[in-house]
């Protein structure tokens, strides 16, 4: 999977959501890549650090991998 600055990232790496997500504004920035599917619009799932437990679903472009 390919993120919004084009370095590609994977199942288990470390994500920041794009600062344009209404999470990414209510302090829900970064999170774990848990899994993916094979759908357009809900490609990657993400546990956020700021949910808990929740998983959250969003397309490749709008993540980027965390050095």
């Amino acid at each position: 999977m390919i993120g919004y600055d084009g370095v590609a990232f994977g199942i288990g790496d470390r994500v920041e959501l794009h600062p344009g997500c209404d999470l990414w504004m209510a302090g829900a920035k970064f999170g774990e890549v848990v899994g993916s599917s094979l759908t357009a619009n809900d490609r990657v799932r993400v546990r956020l650090d700021r949910t808990g437990r929740k998983v959250w679903g969003c397309p490749a472009d709008r993540l980027r991998k965390v050095r």
